[in-house]
Formats: structure tokens, sequence, C-alpha cells
């Protein structure tokens, strides 16, 4: 029976997963805006640190292309959905202390409210998986300032990296609330100085365990180069900042876990006209639970500590929206590294979601203590309808997540896409493909959600490098990107109305191929049609696969090298040259004898940072990049690039005989990291299968 009862809570929560998904299971992906899945999903570009970000996602990244090998990508994407879900419910639920209606109530409003709605709308499903399994994170921790031992701290460590592991924001989010959880506990035992000697010590190592497992990650964070960090101004800050919808302000919007800053979702205030009043009861549950009676120390002073959590990422969460909070946000931005990242101050919204559930927990199980003690029928009857009510009352408050209303679908991509994609895999070259309109985000009338806008899904379906817009195009702020090669394809674009041989001043990032489909502003892409170099490979109602008919190459080589001073040179300049057939250096005042040898260079790829590339007595050797790769941190035999052409792609002194071109960075940094942090985890998880073994023999003794 006792083995029956602990899967009760699975049944519960999973059910409820199951509701909420409804007739998202059915066969297809969901695709909103930056829930972008697709077949390729193997992005062996960021496990070797090839693409510009923060990221802690490497182990995902190894795991994610042999999974979707064998399993549908559609199928992974509705188990990780479900996943999410139903360990957003067990975690609150095993994170409450007692057992009874309050920690089912727990469990089911930290897995349904607006926050988890609405990043699931906007298809924001990394943050949701950092969500779902911080509890779990803080159970750990408070297990280990509690009882203090080595098995303890490699919980904390493993769960404290898989919190991160794939939204690097959640990181701070958890450090916070790990932050004042061990403040409180200090500064109520402050009497009892070997036990602050012990917590102290037992934290440390557990830092120390955190900070080497995650090596991999933060050493080439520490050691690196332009990041989307670095992308984020102080411009974000108000145009990501929390809008209030409901007309009662922005901090009673974000106090009901609302105040998302992108509109366009239909929100419980937008349904129910007293959407407030089961907010109400949701607040009054979670202040009564702060102030109920409890006997465990433990309780106690982490009640308190979650309800200083909870104001904290209360102000946290209003970020730039209000005159008090906005200043403490902006210098925080300005002068923490990883909180300049946190453009959106909504994410705060996570942890206050959490207070809420723990905090009412307490509430609810504090009314259903007076059941017994209450001699009437009437009264008996009335706790027992407050204790239902408050189990229901996160499922009428967040109703709109069953099904989402209707407002999701799922959906194959369209049938016009395998075509093209085939052919080009018919095609055993190596080139890039550009994927036109130039927008990171974009409607696309083939989705079947009512808000079609989703983040461009091409490098996630086509097979070929996808070179596709990465610019944001949001509140007044048109890109972010720190790619020059992007910079490049913006410049063309900016300048299509004057140009005739699009082909081959696309070449340099060897483009073979430019796909536009219709969809947003498609019609301004004509030029396209009036091209001299690009002919129409393929055409379907809804999508264009134009071919170069200008030679491209991954790697080839030249004689000569042109100085010009900006791009717009190059303009006029393919009107007398083959701009193929020279390395065009930017800024360079000097300039060699023009020569017009060029060649074709023979290669082979061992992986995606090392290629070996046949000798040739040209000059210049001349690597074209996929367009979403960092030009940096290449070398050829150990050198330099001696030059850059156009500013973009690395060009080499050629050798006579063959050479490899590797990504030193992968080597040098990434490489190491992973080493140490594989050997950290092999380190902790022997510590703990030794300890658990350990226990169990004392436990049988």
């Amino acid at each position: 029976m006792k083995n029956i009862r602990s899967y009760i809570p699975f049944i519960v929560y999973g059910i409820l997963a199951l509701a909420i998904l409804g007739p998202l299971l059915k066969s297809g992906y969901i695709l909103t805006l930056d829930m972008s899945f697709g077949p390729e999903l193997n992005q062996s570009n960021r496990l070797y640190g090839l693409t510009e970000g923060v990221t802690a996602a490497a182990p995902y990244n190894l795991l994610i292309g042999p999974l979707t090998s064998v399993i549908p990508a559609w199928v992974v994407q509705k188990i990780l959905l479900f996943g999410i879900l139903l360990l957003a419910g067990l975690g609150a639920y095993r994170l409450f202390p007692y057992k009874g209606a309050g920690t089912y109530y727990a469990g089911i409003l930290y897995m349904m409210n607006p926050f988890t709605y609405v990043r699931f709308m906007s298809g924001q499903w990394t943050i949701l998986a950092s969500y779902a399994i911080t509890p779990f994170a803080i159970k750990a921790f408070l297990d280990l300032i509690e009882h203090r031992t080595m098995k303890n701290v490699v919980l904390v460590v493993l769960l404290s990296t898989l919190v991160g592991l794939l939204q690097v924001h959640s990181f701070f989010i958890l450090f916070l609330a790990y932050i004042v959880i061990l403040i409180v506990k200090l500064v109520r035992e402050r009497k009892d100085k070997a036990n602050l000697i012990h917590v102290s010590k037992y934290t440390v190592v557990t830092a120390v365990f955190f900070i080497v497992l995650n090596i991999y990650w933060i050493v080439p964070v520490l050691f690196g180069g332009a990041s989307t960090v670095d992308q984020i101004g102080q411009q974000d800050i108000p145009a990501f900042a929390p809008r209030g919808s409901s007309g009662l302000g922005v901090m009673f919007d974000v106090a009901s876990m609302h105040g998302f800053w992108r509109g366009g979702h239909l929100h419980s205030n937008d349904i129910l006209s007293t959407w407030w009043l089961p907010f109400l009861f949701i607040l009054f549950l979670a202040v009564y639970g702060f102030f109920s009676k409890v006997e465990s120390k433990t309780v106690q002073w982490l009640r308190i500590s979650l309800g200083i959590i909870g104001l904290v990422s209360l102000g946290l969460a209003i970020g730039g929206s209000n005159e008090i909070t906005s200043p403490v946000f902006t210098w925080l931005s300005d002068h923490i590294f990883f909180f300049s990242g946190f453009r959106d101050s909504h994410k705060f919204v996570a942890l206050l979601c959490l207070c809420y559930a723990y905090l009412g927990g307490l509430g609810v199980s504090q009314i259903a203590s007076n059941f017994s003690n209450q001699k009437t029928r009437l009264r008996r009857c009335g706790i027992l309808a407050g204790i239902l009510l408050a189990l229901v009352l996160p499922m009428l408050y967040s109703a709109n997540m069953f099904g989402f209303n209707g407002l999701l679908g799922t959906t194959y991509f369209p049938q016009q896409w395998h075509e093209i994609n085939d052919h080009l895999n018919e095609d055993r070259d190596d080139f890039n493909v550009l994927f036109l309109p130039w927008h990171q985000y974009m409607d696309f009338t083939w989705l079947p959600n009512a808000d079609k806008r989703l983040g461009n899904p091409a490098p996630l379906f086509f097979d070929k490098p996808i070179a596709c817009g990465d610019n944001i195009e949001y509140a007044g702020i048109y890109s972010q990107s720190t790619n020059d090669s992007s910079k490049y394809v913006e410049f063309l674009l900016a300048n299509a109305g004057n140009i005739s041989n699009m082909g081959e001043l696309l070449s340099p990032l060897n483009i073979k191929y430019v796909i536009l489909v219709n969809e947003a502003d498609y019609a301004s892409y004509e030029f396209l049609y009036q091209q001299e170099d690009l002919h129409i490979e393929i055409q379907y109602p809804d999508i264009v696969l134009f071919g170069n008919d200008h030679s491209t190459a991954r790697l080839y080589a030249v004689e000569s090298a042109v100085s010009i001073s900006r791009w717009e040179d190059i303009l006029e300049l393919s009107k007398s040259q083959d701009i193929m057939k020279h390395v065009y250096v930017l800024g360079n005042e000097s300039a060699e004898h023009e020569s017009n040898e060029w060649e074709k260079l023979n290669y082979s790829k061992e992986c995606p940072v090392k290629y070996n590339v046949e000798g040739s007595e040209l000059k210049y050797t001349v690597f074209t990049l996929p367009q979403r790769v960092n030009n940096e941190h290449w070398e050829m035999s150990g050198e330099a690039p001696s030059a850059w052409n156009l500013g973009l792609m690395p060009a080499f002194s050629s050798g006579s005989e063959g050479a490899d071109i590797v990504y030193s960075r992968f080597f040098r940094v990434y490489l190491p990291s992973y080493i140490i942090s594989g050997i950290a985890l092999l380190v902790i998880i022997t510590i703990y299968v030794l300890r658990s073994i350990k226990e169990r023999k004392h436990s049988i003794k």
C-alpha cells in the first residue's frame, strides 16, 4: 500500500500535464515564437563552441543529436514538454514539508499559473525546464545545510547544474534563493558557532565542486569574445520591462504572476473580469501560510526565507517598469556580469511562483489541520469546501492552460520545404544557403496558431548550413547581432536596388543557393528575379530556390589582395573584376599587384573544428565559414590569418604542402574544460554511489 501511495503524485501531476497539453499531443511540432524545433536538432556547432553566446547546454547538445536520429524530433519535443510540466508539479510537491492537501496545492499552483502559461505560449521551454528543476535543487540545498553530508553535496551540485543547463540566467535566480536561505539560516543559528562553521564548510565545498563541474562553460565565458550578453544594452531594459494590461498597475500585474513584456496572449485577466479574486485568495493563502504556526524549526526559517525571496523577486521582476526599481535594476545590469543578461526581468516571477506555492501550501495545511478540531458538521463542511476550492483555484486561475484555448496547434513543415531540402542534399558540394526574408522572427502563414510569429526555424530544418536573419527587430532595436557576416548580408540587402550581380557578391560567403519563402515582406525581394547571376532552380507557390551561377567554394586560393576602405567599394569593383579572385582587405592602405589567379582547393573535414586542405602555390588560402560560425580563432599550421577577406573570412598564407585548419579555441579552451568537467562528473558520481552503499550497509546493521 505504501508503494502504491508513492505513485499517487506521479499519477495526479501526470494526468494534469496530459490535460494541459491535450490536443497538442497529436503528431507534429508545436512551433511558437522561441519554440523552434525541427528535424535537424544536431547543434554540433554549439558543442564545439563555434557559435556566439553564453550557454551551458553542451550536455544537451551532445545527447539531442543521437536521440533525434532514433526518435522523431516532434516526439522528443512532446516528451520534453510533458516532462517539464510533470517535474514542475513533483518538484513543488517534494519541496513541501508535509503530506496532505497543502503539498498537492503547492504542486498544482507551481505547475499552473500565468507565468508558466505565458512562457509556454512564447515557446520559452528552456526557461520552463529550469523552472521545473529549481524546487528539486532547493530541496537538496535545504537537506545539505540541515544534514551536511557529501551525498547531499553531490545532489546540490548535480541539480544546480541541471537548472542552468538550458538557461544560464537560471543559475543567478537559483543562487539568489540559495543566498537568502543560507543567510537566514546562519542568522537564526548565529549563536551556535560550531554549527555555523560546519554549514559554511559544506557550502564552500559545494561551491568548489559546482565550479569544477561547470568548468566546461565557465572557462569559455571568462576567456571568450563577443557573446549574447555583449549584445544587450540599456535600451533593452525598458524594451523588455514588464507590461501592465489589467488596469491595476504593473506592480499588481507582476505580483499576480502576469505582466509579461510581450502582448498578444490571452490571459486570465482577458477572460474573467473578476480575475483578481482568485489571485487575492492565492495571496491570502500565502500570507496565511507565512504567519501560520509550525513546529518544525526548518519550516520556520525556510518560511522566513521564502517571504524575503518573494519580496526580492517581486522587486527585481518589476525591473525597468517602475521609477523605484528601475535605477536599482539598471545599476545591477551595469555592474554584475550575469545580471546584465536579464533584459527580461519578468523571469524573476519564477521565484515568486515558488513562494506562493510553498507558503500557500502551508496555508492550506493550516486550514486542513483545523478540520478535526471542529465539532459541528457545518464547520467541517466549510473547511472541506475551502480545501477543495484551494486545490481547484490554481486550475481556474489558469484555465487557459488547458489546451491553451486552441491558440496553439501541431503541424509539420510544408512539403515544399522537404522537397527543397532533398534537392539541396543532392548537391554533394559543401556550401551555405541564404534564407530570406531576412528576419530573426516573422509570421509563417502555415502555422496553425493564432499568433503566427516564430523564430526562424530554417537552421533547424534544412541539412545544409543556413545563413538567416539574426536581427531582433523589436521596440526600435533592429539588430543586436555581433556576427559580421550578418552585417554584410544586411548591407547587400540595403543596397539591393543598385545590384544586378547579387550571386557574385554572396559568393565570398560561399552561398550557392538562396531560398525565398512567401512570408512577411517577401514582395520586397523581387530584385532576386532581376539578378544576372541568379537563376530559378525550383519554384513553388510558397517557396523559391535560386541557384548562384557564380563560383563558390569552402576553401580556395588566390594570388592578390586588394585594399578597400568600406564595403561600398566592393559594389563598384565587382563591376570590373571577379571578387572571388582576390582578397579584399578593409582599411589596408597598401595594395598588391592584382592577379586573377584562382583555384578551388580540395580538402577533407575531420570534424567541425578541423579541416585538412591541400597546398597551393598561390599566396592566400581563403576559408569561407558557415554564417553562424565564429570567424575568430581559426589557424592554419598554427598561424593566424594573414588577412581577412572583406573583414569576414580568414585568409591564410598558403603553403605548397597540405595543412590543417583548426579552430584553436576548441582545442585550447573547450576541450580541456570538457575533460576537467568530465573527470569531476565521474568523481562526484563515484562519491554519491559510495556514500549510498555505505548508508545502505549502515541501515542493514
